[in-house]
């Protein structure tokens, strides 16, 4: 056991380096969201971004968009359901709203620092775009009246698209373990004692569904992505395979 952890620590250890260098492309760095692995490449130009930002308790991180070409990518962070990136096109009217109410907030009139009257409130940056121009204005609640209408807007097209923004994610919280994962132990691995390795994330058996030692363990989609835990997985001893439960769940749908 103390071979596995070793094992285990040091693919976790390169994990979390991993992780880290996301986290440090998180909101204030212009380079963040540029992950070599999206399948798609962002637009040149873009309409506005909106960045949040952590707080004492569990507020979502993450990085919303907002492309001139209608598409939107949203980068996730910490605390939200889903780390890492994904894409969406916005339909016409969603577009179209996104637009009259950038116009109105119209953050080039507004102080680049908004005062924070609300104490642990969650923290927002807004940066518009138009052409070689930019503005970057900070805050928290409450916001200016057309900049928390903006605000709003965004998160639920983001939402719309099944990008979940609005609320953060507990990650000690067992009933947020909602990543499954398929993996096949060794006969001689009990999958309990396996999962009591994890010391830096949550993890724990749902259910065996094979004599052949297979199970479905659950995970928290907000600490790290079904890829990266796959890849952790399939590096240590003990385990003969690891897969996405995906399938299997949309069979017992």
């Amino acid at each position: 056991m103390k071979h596995n952890f070793s094992l285990f620590a040091t693919i976790f250890g390169f994990l979390t380096l991993s992780i880290s260098n996301v986290l440090a492309q998180q909101p204030g760095s212009e380079e963040s969201g540029k992950n070599p692995s999206v399948s798609y490449q962002p637009p040149a130009e873009v309409l506005i971004k909106l960045e949040t930002y952590g707080c004492k308790g569990y507020c979502p991180v993450y990085k919303l968009t907002f492309n001139v070409d209608g598409t939107m990518n949203y980068s996730g962070y910490r605390h939200v359901e889903e780390v890492g990136e994904k894409y969406a096109k916005l339909t016409a009217d969603e577009f179209s709203k996104l637009k009259n109410a950038v116009r109105r907030a119209n953050l080039w009139e507004l102080s680049e620092e908004l005062p924070v009257t609300v104490a642990d409130a969650p923290y927002h940056a807004f940066t518009v775009y138009e052409k070689d121009k930019k503005r970057k204005v900070k805050g928290a609640g409450p916001l200016p009246k057309d900049l928390e209408h903006l605000n709003q807007l965004m998160k639920d097209i983001a939402e719309n698209h099944g990008m979940m923004v609005k609320k953060g994610v507990d990650p000690n919280d067992p009933s947020n373990m909602k990543g499954e994962v398929l993996v096949q132990f060794r006969q001689d691995i009990n999958a309990g004692n396996f999962c009591m390795q994890f010391m830096e994330m949550k993890t724990r058996p749902l259910r065996r569904v094979s004599e052949d030692n297979i199970w479905i363990l659950g995970f928290n989609p907000s600490e790290l992505t079904e890829a990266q835990f796959i890849d952790i997985l399939k590096g240590m001893d003990g385990v003969i395979n690891a897969q996405s439960n995906k399938k299997l769940q949309q069979r017992n749908n």
